[in-house]
């Protein structure tokens, strides 16, 4: 909120009508579906999110459950004003961000509502769930879940509150985690076929291209596609490799190199996943926890709703 001084500016500077939902005792889905409920169809020409990835994953969750709902109803597109921590949506998209500090392409953001490029974008979905970023099984929802945990804590400490967050705060997570996770043995189908069956320490399935903030593991990967993008980790070692050849800043290059190192089997682009695992295995939907489970079913719903993307130049 205490961005939106300039967000209301920059819409009003563009002539936009808007309003705004920001009622912290609300849950935001509940905020969204009963105002677009009351106000009825056609009444916005955009529904803009202000929030990292997991805020836009709720919203558009709460978007496609009104479309299911309500007979007829058609979505408004949708525009993402990024201010998370990896905004791997925004990134996938070409808005520049910089962690929480992301002046440096609000303008484009905000100006995209009016302007933008219109964009079929498709949704993931996991046992039920829309995703527009990834899911993720395994090594990376311990971090994420430890990382949530210390966040708690540093909340209460306020100059290591300040000095200790976004990237640094997951980097500084991990080590744990990487220590204490086992891996499981898997069963993967992809398109009603046997893909994988073996250890499986970690999982991505992507929708969008950037992964974490900061990884870019495939260049084939794009959210129109009607495709989900897999990278399977093995172990460990396979683990830190893969990461730190795909940091999307990387000279293409050595960035090759991963491709190279990667197992043939390790990476796949499929409309349809089953992953069973031999026990219970937690997981990570747009950067918000899910609960453990032995079997998740992965799906994708080509061009499910039309975005906005920048066309101002940078």
């Amino acid at each position: 909120m205490r961005w939106w001084p300039e967000i209301s500016s920059l819409l009003s500077s563009f002539e936009l009508d808007f309003h705004l939902l920001a009622d912290g005792d609300i849950p935001l889905a509940r905020q969204v579906t009963e105002h677009l409920t009351q106000v009825g169809p056609g009444v916005y020409d955009a529904v803009a999110g202000i929030g990292g990835d997991g805020t836009h994953s709720v919203i558009l969750n709460a978007l496609m459950a009104l479309r299911q709902s309500v007979d007829g109803f058609r979505l408004p597109p949708y525009a993402f004003i990024p201010m998370g921590t990896g905004n791997d949506i925004a990134k996938s998209l070409g808005i520049r961000t910089r962690d929480e500090r992301f002046a440096a392409d609000v303008r484009r953001a905000v100006a995209a509502i009016r302007y933008g490029a219109d964009y079929r974008m498709d949704l993931g979905i996991v046992n039920g769930l829309y995703f527009a970023d990834a899911v993720t099984i395994g090594l990376d929802s311990y971090i994420l879940r430890e990382r949530n945990y210390q966040k708690k804590w540093l909340a209460h400490v306020p100059i290591l509150r300040n000095l200790i967050q976004g990237r640094l705060l997951y980097t500084l997570c991990s080590g744990l985690p990487m220590m204490r996770h086992r891996a499981l043995q898997c069963r993967i189908e992809v398109d009603d076929r046997l893909w994988y069956s073996g250890r499986c320490v970690n999982l991505v399935v992507n929708n969008s291209r950037i992964y974490a903030g900061e990884f870019d593991f495939s260049a084939n990967a794009f959210a129109n596609d009607g495709k989900l993008d897999l990278v399977l980790f093995n172990d460990t070692n396979d683990y830190l490799a893969r990461y730190l050849l795909s940091m999307r800043n990387t000279p293409s290059r050595i960035r090759k190199w991963s491709e190279e190192l990667s197992k043939l089997s390790s990476q796949v682009q499929a409309r349809r996943v089953v992953l069973t695992l031999s026990g219970p295995e937690g997981a990570q939907c747009d950067g918000e926890v899910l609960a453990p489970a032995s079997v998740f079913e992965i799906g994708v719903e080509p061009g499910a709703i039309a975005i906005k993307t920048p066309v101002e130049p940078v």
